[in-house]
């Protein structure tokens, strides 16, 4: 099955104005086109990891909400206008395309996946982040922007028993780990520099110290039975 991606009519899209000197490069800085910018990256994440169903996407005019969705029957992606006010570049934007693209591919299995992911949603929530991490390196986006991406529009409930959702710290530091165990030449990424990893470093710094201490310690084991 080729390819597909279509786009609809979004919060933009009465712009008349004519924008000079824009590139690729400046485009989150001069303009408020979303529909071109999410149609590139969106693309780029279905070519790069080969992606062969259709799972058309639209921005959509919801301009006091953070939020992209995934219609399972439909495979229909809806990023919210108002989260495009919150992302700062391409790498966040295939984060958050990534995650409901993982989503919808998991919808093509059948009624008993799109069932399971109601049945189980924090489970499905996980695995797609982490699924949408895969998408993003096999893409050519730096992953670390996930998990900045993620500090910034994650809720942080006081419990997460009746949300779909888990709480974005779990979700924070899941991501964490699993960069750091499948690719960590990343986490000497610039994108580290962000204040809103930094924040993230902070805020777990206790738990990403007991985490690193036990992959070493497990390498270490690991290299040990290699050489005997």
């Amino acid at each position: 099955m080729a390819l597909s991606l279509a786009l609809g009519s979004g919060a933009f899209a009465s712009d008349n104005y004519v924008i000079t000197d824009l590139s690729m490069d400046n485009f989150w800085a001069k303009t408020g086109k979303a529909q071109e910018k999410v149609s590139s990256v969106a693309i780029r994440i279905m070519e790069g990891n080969k992606l062969n169903r259709r799972v058309p996407v639209f921005v959509i005019s919801k301009s006091n909400e953070a939020n992209a969705t995934t219609n399972p029957m439909s495979k229909i992606i809806e990023v919210y206008s108002g989260l495009l006010t919150c992302i700062d570049n391409d790498d966040e934007l295939a984060f958050v395309l990534g995650h409901e693209m993982a989503h919808a591919v998991e919808a093509y299995r059948g009624p008993w996946s799109i069932f399971s992911t109601f049945y189980n949603s924090k489970s499905y929530e996980f695995k797609s982040d982490l699924k949408s991490i895969d998408y993003m390196v096999t893409a050519g986006y730096d992953p670390i922007s996930a998990i900045i991406i993620g500090n910034k529009i994650f809720s942080e409930p006081y419990w997460d028993w009746g949300s779909s959702h888990p709480k974005g710290s779990k979700r924070l530091l899941a991501m964490y780990k699993y960069i750091y165990k499948k690719y960590p030449q990343y986490l000497t990424s610039s994108k580290t520099n962000s204040p809103y990893y930094k924040n993230f470093e902070y805020t777990f710094a206790e738990e990403l110290k007991g985490f690193r201490h036990k992959e070493s310690v497990r390498q270490q084991k690991q290299l040990k039975r290699e050489a005997i």
